[in-house]
């Protein structure tokens, strides 16, 4: 391994230093999160640190409290990717411009 290696980090983890950086200028704390999305400090820290998702309509609450638009909230660069990796764990997979969902044998 080389110094120069950056840490591959995921999606969650990548939106949660997103949601953190506007909390900084915001000059907002995690139970100010908390409080705005009506859940415990412990689910805000877990989002944050990208153990759990965000949710689209949590982020939207966030970025309407925060007076910002969703794209900036999330930054330019996870807004404009093209080719979004599938979740951790996810079952489906976009190819193509089209969403492929599996298929359940009964």
């Amino acid at each position: 391994m080389t110094a120069n290696m950056e840490e591959t980090i995921t999606e969650n983890q990548r939106v949660g230093l997103e949601v953190r950086a506007w909390m900084v200028r915001k000059q907002l704390k995690q139970a100010d999160l908390a409080q705005i999305l009506g859940f415990a400090q412990k689910n805000v820290s877990n989002r944050l640190r990208g153990q759990m998702p965000f949710r689209i309509d949590e982020l939207m609450t966030i970025a309407s409290y925060m007076d910002i638009t969703l794209g900036q909230l999330l930054g330019e660069e996870i807004v404009n990717e093209k080719n979004p990796h599938p979740m951790d764990g996810g079952s489906s997979t976009v190819a193509g411009g089209r969403l492929d969902l599996p298929t359940s044998r009964l």
